[in-house]
């Protein structure tokens, strides 16, 4: 009897300091190559967008882009981290009547915790309230690619300080 009650005590302060240790090793910052290594990158966009692909992975993030949604559990979507939103010629099969607007309003609203950028080269875009409520940035797709790199980077380690804080 005394010999499992100790069994137990052990087991109790082993889990209790286990937690511990693995709290302060998640407290332990990342390196910016384990941040890119954990993060999954993808675009969403009917046109080709290679260039900035390349670029993006020649930084070391690893990126991939599809040209519209018509499965909201897919791999990619389950995958991503980071999504990036075109306006206009996607979300197509899944809100026909709002294009982009629509897909980002329907991936906030089953994963609320990616990281969503919206980006338009529509002439004259400029987006309006209701999407700065919804994504978490905006971006014109005529934008340098170290200005993407640049927002991947950022949202990834906020994305990393946000899984932090739910582990706490």
């Amino acid at each position: 009897m005394e010999e499992a009650f100790y069994t137990s005590a052990l087991k109790f302060i082993w889990g209790g300091a286990k937690n511990i240790v693995m709290r302060i090793l998640r407290k332990t910052p990342l390196s910016l190559e384990e941040i890119k290594r954990r993060t999954q990158v993808l675009f969403i966009d009917d046109e080709p967008f290679e260039s900035l692909l390349s670029a993006i992975r020649e930084a070391g993030w690893n990126a991939k882009q599809i040209n519209d949604v018509s499965n909201l559990d897919s791999e990619e979507l389950r995958l991503a981290d980071i999504i990036f939103i075109d306006y206009k010629n996607v979300g197509i099969k899944l809100t026909p009547t709002e294009e982009g607007i629509g897909l980002l309003k329907v991936l906030r609203k089953k994963y609320p915790e990616k990281h969503l950028i919206f980006f338009s080269g529509y002439a004259g875009f400029i987006p309006g309230h209701e999407i700065h409520d919804i994504a978490d940035g905006w971006i014109t797709k005529s934008a340098d690619a170290f200005v993407y790199i640049e927002r991947v980077e950022n949202a990834a380690k906020m994305i990393m300080v946000e899984e932090d804080e739910r582990h706490d």
